[in-house]
């Protein structure tokens, strides 16, 4: 699979099914406004990650190893600061169904870290095959 469709696929065009979904069923009342605003809160944090994630791997994928490893292990640590910061500021002002954040939170978050370890491989694979 190429690796441009990977990441559309199943880093934008499912967690925006995610979301519809979530919007269809707030809208029909079957979901609360609180739990409701969990789910988008971690899905909207996990997304920020993965973007941070995709770019700086696309910025450095045409860098020295050591360049590369620099800046993708830089932005980790970016993406760990954020990440944190974001998760306290909700859970400490806004109004969040604990347990369902942090579960949503941390499935996104290794669902997310999936896509990017097989889009780094696809695409350090598609950069073999093109030397």
């Amino acid at each position: 699979m190429n690796h441009k469709i990977l990441v559309r696929l199943t880093g934008f065009y499912l967690p925006l099914s995610f979301f519809l979904v979530l919007l269809v069923l707030f809208s029909l009342n079957l979901l609360g406004k609180t739990l409701f605003l969990s789910f988008i809160y971690s899905l909207v944090i996990s997304f920020l990650n993965f973007i941070i994630g995709y770019f700086s791997i696309n910025y450095g994928i045409n860098k020295k190893d050591k360049t590369f490893l620099l800046i993708v292990f830089g932005a980790i640590i970016i993406r760990f600061f954020i990440v944190f910061f974001l998760i306290v500021i909700v859970l400490s002002f806004l109004d969040v169904r604990i347990d369902y954040f942090i579960f949503t939170t941390f499935i996104l978050y290794f669902y997310y870290l999936i896509i990017e370890i097989l889009y780094l491989k696809n695409l350090k694979s598609f950069e073999k095959i093109k030397e």
